[in-house]
Formats: structure tokens, C-alpha cells, sequence
């Protein structure tokens, strides 16, 4: 009996090979909360020593460095979160170049059978890659290099390119009912289309494709992010202008009768364009989703399902115009990232409910087993893991902002002052027809800026 036991316990322990303890017993948005708490109260140092710094067999490492390089950049330390980032890019690819079907994804999957979702390898969905792209492009503008922050632009729109070819899935019926059960995400998903497509993505790239003369494909990225956010009147100005520029008369006609006309720019004046970043994405929560599941004797048993959903409201910005003299400029909102967040999250949930129904069929036969030849004593300790280990999968880059926004003015030649809110104003110098980047992050009381010429 004694020896049942311990193989029995031996066997369920043996799901916890790619997870710690601690991540056994407490999802990962709660250990990630002081972290975050840390970033709000404006004290990077300290979030950087509570974020967890794990192995590489650990399966949250590439979402592990994902916040490590985030916090870097907050902290001011460009040349190394480009390395983390590079780093989590490089395996991701490796990961899509090995072969589909893997003795190692085999055993993941089988380990979270016996454990939860937390088992199974993070990776980075197509929202948070173009983000990991978007922050790299920015870090090479910051250090003047834009051959660089092409390169990674290009990148970021490949991921959404692929992630749209690949949104095509087949929903099981049976699954497709659990699905009706499951809370709606409405309130926060805003009504996007999908979970992948960004127009801060596309609308950096844009800006970049601009600097460095390729109108063209600024045009492109420039309607791509018009798409997305149609009733961004920055945007509106922007395809238009290009559209002139480049001879599109038919786009143009078209722009004109939906949109304001164009505001022309002066030939002594150039352009600032200021992107503001503002809160942090909302955690997932645990909810309950109570199927029933049928025994071999045809009875009906209903057992709860611990799932991941978005409960927060969506997201109110602090900070919604700043100030250039006395021009008072309105921010248009560019991405609304807890949106791709749960969006996400919607189009994953057949496969985690898939994952969790075989997960209490295979966890209920071990418990059956334990009672079984070990008596009470094995029923006791299989329920008490089963109980313990039943926590949904919470994963997800918690260290990104919660709503990337725009204004965009053409000033004249010179100096001038940006004020937003409360604090100490901003200096910045227009060139003649140059584009000034203003980037902006304000997350409670933490707050940064980058002023770049491009």
C-alpha cells in the first residue's frame, strides 16, 4: 500500500517538471502583483528585484524575460532589454522553424494534464510579439539608428500578417456550448475584430517609413492603422496628406467625402508627433465554468473548470490632451492593448476547455485508482492535489501598457514646450519640414519620456 502510494504521488509530481512549486499553487498574475504595484508607485529598482528570474526549462521563461526587458526599458536601460527582447524573438522563431508535433511538446502536454495550463510552454501570442518589435524599433530610434528600427518594424507587421493567416480554426460543437457559458469580455474588447492587429504597430511604422522617404509603404501602414482606428482624425490627416503626395487621386477622393478636409503644412514648419502610453494591461482572473462530464456508465457529473477571463471595465485614461504653448492638442486613442488582450483570450478558449475537460478525466481516473488500491489515504491526497492544482492559466506580458495614444501638429521652426498635467514641461526643438518624436509613459505616479529627431 505504502508503495502505491508513493508512486501514485511520484506520478502526479512528475507534472510539475517545467514549473515550480510556487507556480503550482498561485497563478502567475498574483505573484506578478507586487511587481506591478512597484511600477505604479514609480519604484522600477524595487520591481525589478520582486520579478522572478527563471531557468530556461522553466515554461513562463519567454514570458519571464518579456517583463524583464519591459522593466529594463523603464528603468532606462535600452542596450539590455534589446538583448532579453532579441533573445525571447530568436526562440520564438526556433520554436515555429522545429517540427509541429515534438516528443518534448508531447510531455508538456501530458504534464498539464496532470497539473494545470501553467505546464505548457508560454508563447508570446501575435499582440504581445508585435509589441516586443515595437519597443525594439523605438530603442534603435532612440539611439539614432533607423536601418535598425526598420528592420524590426518589418518584423512586427510579419507577425500580424502571419497571425491573420493563421485565424481560421475549427470549433468543436460540444465545445462551442462550453463557450456560451463562458463570461463575456465585451466590456473590455471594444468590439476589435481580432487579437493581433495594432495600429500603434502600424502607425510607428508608418512614421518610420515617412523618415526615411519610403511614402509608399508609409502610405500602406498609414491606411492599415486608419482600418483600425477610423475615427483617429490624426490618422485622417495623415493618409490624406500622403495620398496627395503620392498621386492616390482615387484614394483621395474617397478620404475627402468621409473626412475633414486636409490641413495643408507650411513650407517653415515641420512636424511633432507625440505617442503617450498610459497604465498598465489589467490581469486575467480565475471564473468557475461548471460542465458536465459523462461517466462510462453514461451518468452526468458536473465539475467546475478553473478559466482565465478579463473582468475589469475598460480602461479610463488619465491623460487625455497635453499642451504645446497654448495650443491644447487632443489625444486620439491608438491601440487599446487590454482589447488584443482578451480578444486573445476569447478566440483561445476551445482549447483550453478542451485541455481542461481531458484534465479532469485524466485527473478523476488517478483519483479513482488511488482509492482504488490505497484506500482512503490515496483518495484524501489525490482530491487535496486535484483541489490545490486546479487554478487557471493567468499568463500574460502584465508589464505592457494598458492604451497607446496620438497628436500630431505642425508647429513652426524652433523651440517650443510640451506640458502634460502636472509635470516639469518638456523641451523640444522643430526643424524645417523634420518630424520630432515625443514618446510618453505615464503609469500612475511613474512617468518617462524620449524626445527624438527623425
Amino acid at each position: 500500500m505504502r508503495q502505491s502510494i508513493i508512486l501514485s504521488v511520484c506520478f502526479i509530481l512528475s507534472g510539475c517538471s517545467t514549473i515550480g512549486f510556487n507556480d503550482l499553487f498561485n497563478d502567475y498574475a498574483s505573484q506578478m502583483t507586487p511587481v506591478r504595484n512597484a511600477i505604479k508607485n514609480n519604484n522600477i529598482e524595487q520591481a525589478q528585484s520582486l520579478i522572478a528570474n527563471n531557468s530556461k526549462l522553466h515554461s513562463s521563461y519567454l514570458l519571464n524575460q518579456l517583463e524583464q526587458a519591459r522593466l529594463k526599458d523603464l528603468a532606462n536601460e535600452q542596450s539590455l532589454s534589446q538583448q532579453q527582447f532579441e533573445n525571447v524573438y530568436a526562440q520564438v522563431q526556433t520554436k515555429r522553424e522545429a517540427a509541429k508535433i515534438q516528443l518534448s511538446a508531447g510531455l508538456e502536454q501530458s504534464n498539464a494534464l496532470f497539473t494545470n495550463d501553467s505546464a505548457i510552454t508560454y508563447v508570446p501570442p501575435a499582440y504581445e510579439m508585435s509589441m516586443l518589435h515595437s519597443y525594439k524599433a523605438l530603442n534603435y530610434v532612440y539611439n539614432s539608428d533607423l536601418e535598425g528600427a526598420l528592420v524590426e518594424i518589418r518584423r512586427a507587421n510579419k507577425v500580424q500578417v502571419d497571425a491573420l493567416a493563421d485565424n481560421k480554426t475549427q470549433i468543436n460543437d460540444t465545445i462551442e456550448q462550453a463557450q456560451q457559458h463562458y463570461p463575456s469580455m465585451s466590456n473590455v474588447t471594444r468590439g476589435i475584430k481580432n487579437g493581433f492587429q495594432n495600429a500603434f504597430t502600424f502607425y510607428l511604422s508608418a512614421l518610420l517609413y515617412q523618415s526615411d522617404k519610403q511614402y509608399d509603404d508609409a502610405y500602406i501602414d498609414y491606411k492599415k492603422a486608419l482600418e483600425i482606428q477610423p475615427d483617429n482624425h490624426y490618422l485622417q490627416q495623415d493618409v490624406m496628406r500622403l495620398a496627395k503626395k503620392q498621386g492616390f487621386n482615387q484614394d483621395l477622393e474617397e478620404f475627402e467625402r468621409r473626412f475633414s478636409p486636409i490641413k495643408p503644412l507650411h513650407a517653415n514648419h515641420g512636424e511633432v508627433v507625440i505617442l503617450v502610453e498610459q497604465g498598465l494591461v489589467p490581469k486575467q482572473d480565475e471564473f468557475k465554468l461548471r460542465l458536465p462530464i459523462y461517466t462510462s456508465g453514461g451518468d452526468a457529473r458536473f465539475y467546475s473548470l478553473a478559466m482565465p477571463v478579463y473582468k475589469d471595465n475598460a480602461f479610463i485614461a488619465n491623460i487625455n490632451g497635453v499642451n504645446i504653448g497654448s495650443l491644447n492638442l487632443e489625444l486620439n486613442p491608438l491601440v487599446h492593448i487590454e482589447a488584443l488582450a482578451a480578444k486573445t483570450l476569447e478566440q483561445q478558449i476551445p482549447a483550453r476547455v478542451s485541455r481542461q475537460v481531458l484534465r479532469l478525466v485524466a485527473k478523476e481516473k488517478v483519483r479513482a485508482e488511488l482509492a482504488r488500491s490505497t484506500g482512503d489515504v490515496g483518495n484524501i491526497i489525490a482530491n487535496i492535489y486535484n483541489l490545490a492544482s486546479e487554478q487557471a492559466d493567468t499568463r500574460s506580458w502584465l508589464t505592457l501598457p494598458n492604451q497607446i495614444s496620438m497628436a500630431r501638429r505642425s508647429l513652426n521652426a524652433g523651440s517650443h514646450t510640451l506640458l502634460i498635467g502636472n509635470h516639469a514641461p518638456i523641451n523640444f526643438t522643430v526643424s524645417k519640414q523634420g518630424l520630432t518624436l515625443i514618446y510618453l509613459t505615464s503609469i500612475n505616479n511613474y512617468f518617462n519620456y524620449h524626445v527624438v529627431q527623425l
